[in-house]
């Protein structure tokens, strides 16, 4: 047995001795009984999740059944997409039914931002993350794989010291919540705490890598469901080889949102736009998978033929990974002379308050995009979108419909949309609207949160409450 082994199996004992008795004692730990069950029993276990949710039937619950105790947890060290999502299914959970605890890694502002006090069971913040990891492995000594590997293998030791304190205290914290489901959205520290303590778990697919489900865990049999946010995601899933039967589509919400023209108003005046001119905003974490560049290479050719065209670049690195990228962006408007063409605001707090303030929405990343919030946030706030037809955004737009897609490595081709809607205001408008109309019907916050419920539901083999 393993030194980690070992001391997983003391932990585990000594949680068990000291556990709270007030409660009526749990069920059989379901996670045990189905990780026995075999992998075929084990389809036809979750496939009885995917037909109860087809089913959508409806059974009146008692009002004495206790809440269903869920733990979510996020490790996210940066404000993004799977924390975005994560409060939009809270704000919508239904609370007579479901008690959520959540386990997050954001800075205190935006914790208080995002989530109720009483919400949260834990604030982890691990002294060496993710973000750590990929700085140190950036100063890797050497170039060979064996040096890469033993570099990699230093910070997981001294990663693994430095947060052990954390990990006691925040194990503790999942113990004594006692949840019905552990609710993976990001990271890994809740697919180890499932497997410490036995509690069944979903994972939320917000990207597909192998180092993931093939790491220290292989979660392909482990997991009760996968909830994947769009179908290219399910299709990597698959390639990945986890169980097809196993996954469930939800893609992501859109916010409520009601264009205010005050606003509008405020936004254009702060950032100094005239109402004859129209505004192209890339609104994206500044890296370089985020397209940036690309951006800019083709605005720079179509702004030639669009006087009144101006280009924001809205975001910035918020998790400190590179600096480079950053400093290659602003170097590229000196060098070609749009100083007084191109806007750089920063991270902005209202984000789709600012996008209801654009004439158009771009998102060009150069990989496939695993969802691509940002689009449906701007449609929710009626603006127009240039999407690239990279992974999941040919999903959400329908091209010349309500958006236009584009390959954004093709300059010329990229640049023709853009040219495009500078000109014609009325193309504009209508893809504005069809978008936000797909938005209010297809991404509902509400219907969201309820198809995540029916999971829920399924997983604990209880009637679905959907209508």
């Amino acid at each position: 047995m393993s030194a980690g082994h070992l001391a997983t199996r003391c932990f585990r004992n000594f949680l068990y001795s000291v556990r709270p008795r007030t409660r009526a004692p749990r069920k059989a730990y379901r996670f045990r009984q189905f990780s026995e069950l075999g992998p075929f029993r084990a389809l036809e276990f979750e496939r009885s999740i995917v037909q109860s949710i087809a089913a959508r039937g409806s059974t009146p619950r008692n009002s004495k059944e206790p809440r269903t105790r869920i733990v979510f947890f996020d490790e996210a060290v940066a404000f993004g997409g799977s924390v975005v999502v994560l409060a939009h299914l809270l704000d919508h959970l239904d609370r007579t039914r479901f008690q959520p605890f959540v386990v997050t890694s954001l800075d205190a502002a935006s914790v208080k931002k995002l989530f109720r006090t009483e919400d949260v069971l834990c604030w982890f913040q691990p002294r060496l993350s993710y973000a750590h990891r990929i700085r140190w492995m950036s100063r890797c000594p050497g170039t060979g794989e064996w040096i890469k590997r033993l570099w990699a293998y230093l910070f997981t030791g001294i990663a693994f010291l430095a947060n052990l304190p954390g990990h006691i205290r925040l194990f503790a914290k999942v113990w004594f919540a006692r949840p019905d489901i552990i609710h993976v959205n990001n990271g890994r520290e809740g697919l180890i705490a499932a497997k410490i303590f036995g509690f069944p778990w979903l994972l939320h697919f917000h990207g597909m890598t192998p180092g993931f489900i093939y790491g220290t865990y292989d979660v392909r049999f482990a997991a009760a469901a996968f909830v994947s946010i769009s179908k290219y995601i399910t299709e990597e899933a698959i390639k990945l080889d986890v169980p097809a039967d196993r996954i469930i589509d939800i893609p992501n919400p859109a916010p409520h949102f009601e264009r205010s023209e005050t606003e509008r108003a405020a936004w254009r005046a702060k950032l100094g736009l005239d109402d004859g001119m129209v505004a192209f905003a890339h609104v994206a974490r500044v890296i370089r998978w985020k397209g940036q560049l690309e951006f800019l290479k083709a605005f720079a050719i179509a702004s030639r033929k669009c006087p009144n065209a101006i280009a924001l670049i809205v975001g910035d690195d918020v998790e400190g990974l590179s600096s480079e990228y950053p400093k290659a962006v602003r170097s590229f408007v000196v060098e070609n002379g749009l100083q007084h063409r191109v806007i750089f605001t920063g991270h902005v707090e209202n984000i789709v308050s600012l996008m209801s303030a654009m004439d158009v929405i771009v998102h060009s990343s150069i990989e496939p995009e695993p969802f691509g919030l940002v689009i449906t946030e701007a449609m929710a706030a009626g603006t127009a979108v240039i999407a690239a037809r990279l992974g999941a955004p040919i999903e959400i737009v329908e091209d010349g419909v309500s958006g236009l897609l584009v390959d954004p490595t093709a300059e010329i081709e990229f640049a023709n949309a853009i040219e495009l809607l500078a000109n014609d205001a009325e193309k504009r408008r209508s893809v504005a609207a069809e978008g936000q109309r797909v938005a209010r019907t297809r991404y509902a916050p509400e219907l969201f949160a309820q198809r995540m419920q029916d999971v829920y539901d399924a997983i604990l083999k209880r009637p679905t409450s959907s209508k």
